[in-house]
């Protein structure tokens, strides 16, 4: 995880992106996300700024399914924003690909 904070504090985007699970982000991804606890931490307890530079982000999700894109994409949009993103780009989905080509 040192190395991957130290790329998040250095990089000008963040690009999420994941298949959606249940009409979420995968577990994976979520266990990686929860590592991100110590920017809350540092910011809201310890009253410091754990990542100076502002970045850009998005989100790209692809699922099945009968749920939809809103759950995976705000639980995204939080992780974004304790990596210090603020112009984060709208969602870019193919959804029901059950039913619906993903082309």
């Amino acid at each position: 995880m040192q190395e991957l904070y130290a790329y998040i504090k250095d990089c000008d985007n963040v690009l999420i992106a994941s298949p959606i699970y249940f009409s979420e982000l995968t577990g994976k991804l979520l266990d990686l996300g929860s590592r991100l606890q110590t920017y809350f931490c540092a910011k809201y307890f310890r009253k410091e700024e754990p990542i100076i530079k502002s970045k850009k982000g998005a989100v790209i999700l692809v699922g099945g399914g009968d749920g939809n894109i809103n759950n995976p994409y705000d639980t995204a949009r939080i992780l974004l924003r304790h990596m210090n993103c603020h112009n984060i780009h709208e969602a870019v989905f193919s959804h029901n690909t059950n039913i619906s080509p993903a082309i």
